[in-house]
């Protein structure tokens, strides 16, 4: 890494072109730090704040960030914040007098947000040679579910993601007030350039890039304003002076440039600048005071943590951490109560007993027995439970830990809220005609909690509205989004087939080879989404209903639509079902899906009575033998005119779609035909009457 790269105004720049609304907030956000960080006022921060850190060292080698490493950077931390660090001798006199202190403290964590002991390091193992864009500010790196690490309470702790960044970045901020998903809030370090030991490089060996996002995180700008050298954009700071660009290296005090082109010139050794870690030296009074601002109004509950205080041990603690079943959508009413038993105790945990209430309902308990070791865990299932059509919240919580009275009741009780909805008959159709999304008794599947299904207005195939998937600013690869129609039951019908509208583009060019596209498929579930079948799946030139690369965000015309249709009969006969829309975002372009209709057909009756149906007959010489159900035992079927003479034969596997098997006798003479259907163990012989 010849020259330092900042991710933070990049990723900001990236999300509001993704979500231009965001230019708005941003905006307001900008305007709230300028008024009131000059503005006269009494603090409500104390002199000294002390800020809980937890460090997430997300990496395929974890042991490349030691305990040493993390301790240099908070020693580093404090030392900048305070105005302590020992190179602040060398800011020129013309600026001593403005040098700032925060008066920010920062530790390790000493207790999780559930109230345990930690060192406040995280480690979690990523693939070989796994790093991280810096695009949305590197999400992926911050959920358990996408192979990183989940933020702590961020309204408590200053959570910091070390790890392996992609493009020799080496650090992006997500700041509150800018449009982050507030589990996403933080920094993001990348593992050379943290701290001043172990496997730190030789730039940017002083900790000094965790000092540079941090400031990002307390709202600071970089020093030059990111106006591309032009001078039109300061940040906002009155007392760093105006600068073009960003600085490189170790430069020679003064330095001069367009936008400061007299003496003292720029200050290149300030903290938000780009120099060498050796080269910065300094915050402004101005960049303090802006960033106390920032504390005290948009992340004041991290001056009022307690995560630097160790917890109290007890002997007897039994608590539930959550309860994983029910939550959110239920597809049937009765349900096995599950929940996460913790031992936060210094003793064993042998026995405990459990009770939980739905809604206002009568209290069931039930004795656990085993053996839980001190902050370990376990899975408990609790009595069954029915509930009909509604909302509800169930409680649990834990009494008598060891036949003991618990010494800590406020970790002992969890909460979960789930709903049962109505199940649908069919025929059944949605439109998305109606404000609320998902309809009623849908349901989303969302793991990343970035883009997702959405309801759009005016965009339809002659309708007002449509469902939508914005691939387009969608930029993190095969991400599952699951749109699941109600639980349906179609119970009594012969055949179920789903038919829907689609709209859709890429980016790029459709006749590309081993591209990665965006895909929609149709999967059939009937166990609330734990198994699926895929019964259709589309992308790139099948799907698209625009033939031409689009770089802008695609609305179709009224001619840009597409009916398809999907056979469910085969899985929806099973049992009740849920039909999910499934889409895999490859940040091509957007993908529409509207006026969705799922339908039973019925059998012809003598279908259902011989499992054979040979129709038309008479026939003027093409005709079909369908089958109900599908002839697993079948081998062949032959045709043979009256005097014995085959006139044609075709295989089991010849049988199509629909179970209809097509024979053409056009060019044979009229007359009687004996078609012979040859089964595994017998034989079957339907008479058919050819005519012109």
């Amino acid at each position: 890494m010849a020259q330092r790269k900042c991710g933070t105004a990049t990723a900001l720049q990236q999300r509001v072109k993704e979500i231009p609304s965001l230019q708005t907030l941003i905006q307001q956000t900008e305007q709230k730090l300028l008024s009131g960080q000059n503005r006269p006022h009494v603090e409500a921060l104390p002199q000294q704040v002390t800020i809980p850190v937890v460090v997430h060292i997300v990496l395929d080698d974890t042991s490349m960030v030691t305990t040493a490493q993390v301790l240099s950077q908070i020693d580093v931390l404090n030392k900048d914040y305070n105005a302590l660090n020992p190179d602040i001798s060398k800011v020129p006199p013309v600026w001593q007098s403005i040098i700032g202190n925060t008066r920010f403290n920062f530790c390790l964590a000493q207790r999780t947000p559930g109230g345990e002991p930690t060192t406040g390091i995280v480690k979690v193992k990523t693939a070989p040679g796994q790093s991280y864009p810096i695009s949305n500010a590197a999400p992926d790196v911050k959920y358990n579910s996408t192979g990183g690490s989940d933020a702590w309470d961020t309204r408590k702790y200053l959570n910091i993601w070390v790890t392996r960044l992609a493009n020799n970045f080496l650090g992006v901020a997500a700041p509150r007030g800018f449009g982050y998903p507030s589990e996403q809030e933080g920094i993001v370090v990348h593992y050379t350039a943290f701290g001043t030991t172990g496997s730190v490089g030789n730039i940017y060996n002083l900790g000094r890039t965790s000092t540079h996002e941090i400031g990002h995180y307390f709202g600071l700008k970089h020093i030059w304003g990111d106006d591309n050298g032009d001078c039109s954009v300061d940040d906002g700071i009155a007392d760093t002076p105006l600068q073009g660009n960003n600085t490189y290296g170790c430069p020679n005090f003064p330095v001069l440039d367009l936008c400061s082109p007299t003496y003292p010139g720029i200050m290149f050794m300030n903290y938000m600048d780009y120099t060498d870690d050796a080269c910065m030296h300094l915050f402004t009074q101005g960049q303090v005071d802006r960033m106390r601002y920032f504390m005290e109004n948009m992340v004041v509950t991290l001056s009022a943590s307690d995560g630097c205080n160790p917890p109290a041990m007890f002997d007897f603690d039994a608590s539930l951490s959550n309860i994983s079943n029910p939550i959110g959508k239920i597809c049937d009413p009765g349900f096995l109560p599950v929940v996460l038993l913790r031992n936060k105790g210094i003793q064993t945990l042998n026995t405990v007993t459990i009770w939980y209430q739905v809604n206002n309902g009568p209290l069931t308990s039930m004795k656990w027995t085993g053996n839980l070791a001190s902050f370990a865990e376990t899975q408990v299932t609790l009595p069954a439970a029915n509930v009909g059509i509604g909302n509800y919240v169930l409680k649990a919580y834990t009494q008598l830990p060891n036949g003991q009275a618990d010494q800590n009741v406020s970790n002992d009780t969890a909460t979960s809220r789930f709903r049962y909805d109505a199940e649908v008959t069919l025929p059944f159709e949605e439109g998305f005609e109606n404000d609320s999304f998902p309809p009623p008794g849908w349901d989303i599947y969302n793991p990343d909690r970035s883009f997702t299904w959405e309801r759009v207005r005016d965009v339809g195939r002659n309708s007002n509205a449509s469902a939508l998937m914005r691939n387009l600013g969608y930029n993190t690869n095969d991400q599952i989004d699951d749109l699941l129609t109600p639980v349906i039951n179609a119970q009594g019908a012969d055949s179920v087939f789903l038919f829907f509208d689609v709209a859709a583009a890429v980016y790029s060019d459709p006749n590309s080879q081993r591209n990665k596209w965006d895909t929609l498929q149709i999967l059939v579930t009937s166990d609330c989404r734990k198994t699926g079948e895929m019964l259709y799946s589309k992308w790139g030139p099948n799907l698209i209903t625009r033939q031409s690369p689009t770089q802008t965000e695609f609305v179709p015309t009224p001619q840009e639509w597409r009916t398809d249709s999907v056979d469910l009969t085969a899985t929806a006969l099973k049992g009740k079902f849920q039909v999910a829309f499934r889409n895999i975002s490859n940040s091509e372009n957007n993908i529409y899906i509207d006026n969705i209709r799922i339908v039973s057909r019925s059998l012809n009756p003598l279908l259902r009575q011989n499992g054979v149906l040979l129709n038309p007959n008479p026939s003027s010489g093409i005709f079909w033998l369908t089958f109900y159900p599908w002839p697993q035992d079948l081998m062949q079927v032959s045709i043979y005119n009256v005097q014995g003479q085959l006139i044609t034969s075709q295989p089991a596997s010849a049988v199509g779609a629909n179970n209809r098997m097509t024979f053409n006798l056009v060019n044979e003479a009229n007359g009687v035909y004996f078609v012979k259907l040859i089964y595994r163990n017998g034989a079957k012989t339907i008479k058919l009457m050819k005519v012109r």
